[in-house]
């Protein structure tokens, strides 16, 4: 007797040739959304796109599921966790839509300078020179992209970039030349030690000091692109532990704050998309970007001789990302 193929529910459009592929292995059943309660209990698969929700109801039904399926990179329609209590393995496709974001940034880039301006009658030389100056923007051979992630995406668009004469500035960690990992642990780590046993020395002499480095939240938590950042980052944490404990007969007290995503300007000029700046606050358990002033009150705090009694102590300034997960689910 021949063995039974799995049964795979699909609930939303897909490809011709995926679903062939599916046939040769499995039972297919193509549902729509609204038929999904009729169909889960027997399902051994299920495969969804954007607007089917996998919520632990539906998983309490789904008594033989082993594996659901996203065609598609977003996993925020999919209760991972509530999955992986069960036993369901998640799966997604994070390539699928790498071509089609690289040519909308391309064209992008393209539209935002070098302007389109229809012509509808005849134009003297004269005003065509003037037209093309004042109208028609700059050439982007004439510009300098820069990448902050070189993965799929990021290292096509700099190929397609380069191909149109830009200069491409990235930040790859198979690229990243001990001279600039010097650079920045000169500037953090180094410069750092330097300046806190300068001042260590005279506090050494009155008896007393507060000393107060600044970390990241990236020293604990680590994002792609910024490898030598959070290596500088970690040591600075393990510096101030290590002073606090050498300086503590001095009657020097050493602690550090590790700030979250705080709203200065460099930060919101590297996410300059609203939409993109929503969704990351949304992700930080107090549901915005921290301020600098909110950062300098626990300086302060520190530094003070109301914290007497804190020493070789880190504190988050993050409004919970620390203690989140790693990325938004």
């Amino acid at each position: 007797m021949a063995e039974s193929k799995p049964i795979v529910v699909v609930t939303e459009p897909m490809d011709e040739r995926s679903m062939a592929y599916l046939a040769e292995h499995a039972e297919v059943r193509r549902i729509e959304i609204d038929d999904l309660d009729e169909h889960i209990a027997v399902a051994d698969g299920l495969v969804v796109r954007t607007y089917t929700l996998v919520t632990p109801e539906l998983l309490e039904r789904a008594e033989r599921l082993k594996v659901v399926g996203r065609a598609g990179v977003a996993l925020d329609n999919i209760d991972v966790p509530a999955c992986r209590a069960r036993g369901v393995e998640v799966v997604h496709t994070p390539a699928a839509n790498t071509l089609a974001v690289v040519d909308y940034t391309v064209r992008m880039m393209i539209e935002l300078n070098r302007r389109f301006w229809p012509m509808t009658g005849h134009l003297t030389d004269k005003e065509f020179l003037a037209t093309r100056k004042n109208k028609f923007g700059r050439y982007l051979s004439e510009m300098t992209l820069g990448i902050i992630g070189v993965g799929r995406i990021g290292s096509r668009v700099g190929r397609a970039a380069a191909g149109l004469g830009m200069t491409v500035l990235y930040n790859d960690i198979l690229d990243v030349e001990l001279d600039e990992f010097d650079r920045i642990w000169a500037a953090n780590v180094r410069g750092l030690f330097y300046l806190s046993q300068i001042v260590a020395r005279s506090m050494a002499v009155r008896g007393r000091g507060a000393i107060v480095h600044v970390s990241s939240i990236l020293a604990r938590l680590a994002v792609p692109e910024r490898s030598a950042y959070c290596a500088t980052k970690g040591a600075v944490e393990s510096l101030t532990r290590a002073m606090a404990l050498d300086l503590a007969d001095t009657g020097i007290r050493v602690n550090a704050v590790a700030p979250g995503l705080i709203a200065t300007d460099a930060l919101l000029a590297g996410m300059p998309d609203p939409e993109l700046q929503a969704a990351v606050q949304r992700h930080i358990p107090g549901g915005r970007f921290g301020r600098p002033e909110e950062v300098a009150r626990v300086i302060v705090f520190l530094a003070s001789d109301e914290a007497h009694y804190v020493n070789g102590s880190v504190i988050p300034v993050d409004a919970g990302l620390g203690g989140r997960e790693a990325g938004p689910l």
